[in-house]
């Protein structure tokens, strides 16, 4: 089963997109599916449905809740291919009590075919819109499987900018974008290679309007698991984070960016504890750009109805230069204390204390929120 991310705040493609992705899934789907249903042809579908309502109040909050709901797609047309879709819906409500209510937000996430083969050494290759290949964030953050409410925040934030010729770019970013990647896996290790059209410091979703230019990024990692519940990794990705299009400068070849870092996950127990470095370093106009992107988050069960949880993260950004003028680093940094109860196995109940201080703020902002998620899978 793919593994899909909760979307940001950008800027949602035309409406028309859902409609004839939606269709041609469900037009394969019973082209492949034999007229006469049976037991075995329903085992080729696979329907997911996350439905979220959370809200914050405090300091610096918006006070109006957030609606998601997040659907996957998945048919089997074979004995290790499936092909699979995301839609993906968020509605905010409106800004004052006055304001007209706003439309839904409509995006696809993910879209394309998946082939596994299991074994002593099995194999997966992902084709079309896919997971972004880098960063174990982008695991946590669909309201059904993240531990807190807050998603992580530094996939979704850009930095400011700092290079005046360049287009604006965050340390790592939650993407989905056009590519291709095949991933191995023994109980001792795993290895993985991609090539992706964005750079995972830009953000790249299926139609949206705001995309970044396409240009081919490679991306590669590789694991070990030296205990049962233990695995330490490492990932690099290498390409065009700015074409030549994005660049103000004149006759500019665009411009490279690489990230490097290092993960590590421990389950035991009923704990969980998992984080990351990532070391992003930025072709500019004058010299390279370094920013990092950092999380360490836990998870642990109380009893089968309750938990808790916390994460905190952080992102160092680089300074602003422009001609001799130099300005200073700045940062992100974010804090999530999370209680959880299970209501059932599809509804979740979280209430959470959440601390934040943004780019270029001083001080911080504390909130609290309560969320309610309902996660079913259809069969």
């Amino acid at each position: 089963m793919y593994k899909p991310v909760e979307p940001g705040a950008r800027e949602a493609p035309k409406e028309s997109l859902l409609v004839p992705c939606v269709a041609v899934f469900a037009a394969f789907a019973f082209a492949v599916v034999p007229a006469q249903a049976s037991a075995q042809s329903v085992a080729r579908f696979s329907i997911e449905s996350v439905v979220a309502v959370d809200e914050f109040g405090g300091e610096s909050a918006s006070h109006r809740p957030e609606v998601v709901v997040d659907v996957s797609m998945a048919i089997r047309i074979g004995d290790r291919w499936q092909a699979f879709v995301r839609p993906w819906f968020r509605l905010q409500g409106p800004s004052t009590p006055t304001a007209p209510a706003p439309d839904w937000d409509k995006e696809i996430y993910q879209a394309g075919l998946e082939y596994e083969r299991h074994g002593n050494l099995s194999t997966r290759i992902d084709l079309g819109y896919m997971l972004s290949p880098i960063g174990l964030g982008v695991f946590d953050t669909r309201p059904g499987v993240n531990p807190t409410i807050v998603r992580h925040i530094s996939y979704h934030s850009p930095m400011p900018v700092f290079d005046p010729t360049g287009p604006q770019v965050s340390a790592v970013s939650a993407t989905y974008p056009l590519g291709a990647e095949v991933s191995m896996s023994t109980t001792m290790w795993d290895a993985r290679a991609a090539v992706i059209n964005s750079a995972p410091t830009q953000r790249y979703v299926l139609g949206a309007v705001t995309n970044p230019r396409q240009t081919p990024v490679f991306v590669a990692g590789a694991g070990v698991t030296p205990a049962t519940g233990l695995r330490v990794g490492v990932s690099v990705g290498h390409g065009a984070y700015a074409t030549p299009d994005e660049i103000t400068t004149p006759a500019s070849r665009g411009r490279l960016m690489t990230m490097a870092g290092g993960e590590g996950e421990w389950a035991f127990g009923g704990t969980k504890v998992g984080g990351e470095i990532l070391r992003t370093s930025f072709e500019t106009m004058a010299d390279r750009a370094i920013a990092t992107e950092w999380f360490v988050q836990g998870t642990h069960t109380l009893s089968p109805r309750w938990f808790v949880a916390a994460r905190r993260e952080g992102t160092s950004a680089p300074p602003l230069v422009a001609g001799i003028i130099v300005g200073s680093r700045t940062g992100l940094a974010a804090f999530e204390a999370t209680a959880g109860f299970r209501v059932s196995p599809d509804v979740t109940l979280r209430g959470s204390y959440y601390t934040r201080k943004s780019f270029g703020e001083s001080t911080w902002t504390d909130q609290v929120g309560v969320s309610v998620v309902w996660a079913h899978r259809w069969w």
